[in-house]
This record gives structure tokens, C-alpha cells and sequence, in this order.
């Protein structure tokens, strides 16, 4: 099962500048795990500590919010994950 995960532009420095990663998994978690096994600077980029997002990264789903519990939302073959990162400070 292959799904598509669209890298935010702040993360590209840890994808060699890929915008997307080909990634498997039966859940959004298994996924993300997947592309950090490919690429493993994407973890302090993601995870505050295991099985806990930054709390400035969203994840969405075909494009919906996949809030909460993103990490156990199931995936099937073709689904896309976005990563955005929430711009904070002022």
C-alpha cells in the first residue's frame, strides 16, 4: 500500500527537497514512521516525544483535518497526508 506524503516547504531540507515521499502504513502513525525510517531528521521535526506531534504540526487526511488522533486514523492505497506547519512566534 502506498501513500503520498506532501513534505512542508520548512522540512524539504530534511526530504533532500522532496515535496513528496512515497510511504506505507495501515495507519497515519505507521506512515510517518515509515518516512522517518527514509528520512530520520523528519522525527525531531514532527515529534515532541513518541506518539505526541509538535504542537505546530497539523496533519491532514485527502485533505481534512485528520484532528484528533491523527496517528490512528487508518489509511488504504492511494490516500495523501499533508504536513503543515503552524508559523508561530510574532
Amino acid at each position: 500500500m502506498v501513500v503520498k506524503a506532501h513534505i512542508h516547504a520548512t522540512h524539504r531540507q530534511f526530504t533532500n527537497g522532496s515535496d513528496v515521499v512515497a510511504v506505507e502504513g495501515n495507519t497515519v502513525g505507521e506512515c510517518l514512521n515509515h518516512l522517518i525510517k527514509q528520512f530520520p531528521g523528519m522525527e525531531k521535526a514532527l515529534f515532541a516525544k513518541k506518539d505526541k506531534l509538535l504542537n505546530n504540526v497539523e496533519v491532514y487526511l485527502n485533505h481534512a483535518s485528520a484532528y484528533p488522533k491523527e496517528l490512528v486514523k487508518p489509511v488504504k492505497d492511494g490516500d495523501e497526508i499533508h504536513l503543515v506547519v503552524m508559523l508561530t512566534g510574532g
